[in-house]
């Protein structure tokens, strides 16, 4: 008797009833699925040098499953504070892979690297690691363009300024030159949705 696999590869050669119950275990061995296996691409990712606090910046991160059954992702959980996920549990079908993103909003300026801990019924690796770096900047708000003065350059602050755009009003004329004009826009709109300190 003759065991073969599916690329054809000899698995067992066997003779009489002896070479029978040796065959049989060779076909359940290759008819059972070999487990789960969790693959990530990379073992760091980098957020950028330029994440402004306050501010979310995301990456993706790839999963891939190169194993024989479903692979469940039962948590992805993070030490860096700030840090959160599109998803904390997820199925991957064996050979296929899926993505993830993280987002990181830091609350000060300077660099910061913590690590993502991912884990999943893989027998062999039940939680890998992935570390994350990078670095806040503390980007500067123009107070001035809090025209409600509520803290937050925001959608009312938008309003007010569309309302007094080509005017000659000095609340609104944030760059100084008599008018309200494309350059306070700008001004405005790099302030937009920012706090102030």
């Amino acid at each position: 008797m003759l065991v073969a696999d599916r690329e054809g590869i000899v698995r067992h050669i066997g003779r009489g009833a002896s070479g029978l119950s040796a065959a049989a275990a060779s076909i359940r061995e290759l008819l059972t699925l070999p487990p789960p296996t969790i693959r990530l691409p990379i073992t760091s990712l980098d957020f950028g040098e330029d994440v402004p606090a306050g501010e979310a910046r995301t990456v993706t991160l790839v999963v891939r499953n190169t194993g024989g059954k479903d692979l469940s992702i039962t948590n992805l959980e993070s030490d860096l504070e700030g840090v959160t996920f599109s998803l904390t549990e997820l199925t991957v079908a064996p050979g296929e892979r899926a993505t993830v993103d993280i987002t990181f909003t830091p609350a000060k300026g300077g660099p910061f690297s913590g690590t993502i801990t991912i884990s999943s019924d893989d027998p062999e690796n039940s939680s890998v690691t992935v570390a994350i770096s990078g670095t806040a900047i503390v980007v500067s708000v123009n107070p001035r363009a809090d025209f409600d003065n509520d803290g937050e350059i925001g959608f009312s602050d938008f309003l007010a300024f569309a309302q007094a755009f080509g005017t000659d009003n000095a609340t609104f004329d944030l760059d100084g030159n008599g008018l309200v004009d494309f350059p306070d826009f700008l001004e405005f709109a790099r302030n937009f949705g920012k706090r102030l300190p």
